[in-house]
């Protein structure tokens, strides 16, 4: 008997902790989900509204900056070097003024917040910049350090962007990998970035560009209270 409960009790801990850890990831998916539907939108209202760059994928302005060095008609360096340029900064703020320590929920909600504070400061500026700089650096800023906490947070098969390597994951991945939640989360993200482009090209040709960018607002604030009450629980539980 006594070794019976011996041998239970490491695998009743082992099964609540595998629960633990399901459910955890379980209760990210809708967060990550919305910032992928969010990464749509900006890109829309990027290439609609600011300037034919991207805001979320870089390897779309990575091809823009070299179709611009050949002189290629209708291509210019500046938007797409801002944009990375942007991008760029807001992955070093993550990586070097979030402390360790921070959760990965929690640094994920404050990132959501100040992307939103970001998207409204763009919304604001847009009227006053003809060229629309301003408003892509904020959002590049926004999106680098969105990008850089979901890669700290690690969940298999969100990534809100890059769908190049989601897109391979899903149909060419390694056994291994080919897990049932990491399949359906990874054609989730495909179709949720599909439809975020296609949101925020009806919102941008609706409603302009200044309400679209308000609506990417309003969408981080809510990814923003959704994580960090859940962090919040997390801490109390």
């Amino acid at each position: 008997m006594s070794s019976e409960t011996t041998d239970r009790g490491p695998g009743r801990r082992w099964f609540a902790a595998t629960r633990a850890v399901v459910s955890e990831d379980d209760r990210l998916v809708p967060p990550l989900l919305m910032l992928t539907l969010l990464s749509g939108v900006t890109d829309a209202v990027s290439l609609l509204g600011l300037g034919h760059v991207f805001v979320a994928n870089m390897t779309g302005n990575l091809v823009l900056v070299g179709l611009s060095l050949t002189g290629a008609p209708g291509s210019a360096p500046a938007g797409p070097l801002v944009t990375l340029g942007g991008f760029v900064v807001g992955a070093l703020l993550v990586r070097a003024v979030a402390p360790r320590q921070v959760g990965h929920r929690t640094l994920l909600g404050i990132c959501a917040a100040l992307e939103a504070a970001l998207f409204v400061a763009a919304a604001l500026v847009w009227s006053y910049d003809d060229v629309a700089v301003l408003p892509i650096l904020l959002g590049a800023v926004a999106l680098g350090m969105q990008n850089a906490a979901v890669r700290r947070l690690g969940l298999a098969g969100l990534t809100t962007t890059v769908m190049t390597s989601t897109l391979t994951g899903l149909v060419a991945g390694r056994a291994e990998e080919r897990t049932a939640s990491t399949s359906r989360r990874q054609a989730l993200s495909v179709l949720t970035l599909v439809a975020g482009a296609a949101l925020g090209a009806v919102t941008v040709r609706s409603a302009g560009t200044p309400w679209t960018l308000t609506a990417v607002a309003v969408l981080a604030v809510v990814v923003a209270v959704t994580v960090l009450m859940g962090a919040s629980a997390e801490q109390d539980g």
